[in-house]
């Protein structure tokens, strides 16, 4: 049995650029953030920009998971 690596968590923009809020959605398809971190994510300090992108990463591997 292999262990599995964690994705590597940055403070790091998840944005790609296509927003979906601008369509009215809560959270935004393209980067799994809600518009209000979107919309704060330039006041965020770094840990609580990681702790956006720690629970990306979390919801994304628990989506794989179910759709694999």
């Amino acid at each position: 049995m292999q262990a599995t690596s964690s994705p590597v968590v940055t403070a790091e923009s998840p944005c790609i650029g296509h927003c979906t809020t601008v369509l009215g959605d809560d959270v935004c398809r393209s980067c799994l953030r809600t518009f209000e971190e979107i919309t704060r994510w330039i006041e965020m300090n770094d840990d609580e920009r990681c702790a956006v992108n720690r629970r990306i990463a979390l919801l994304s591997n628990n989506t794989e998971c179910r759709l694999g």
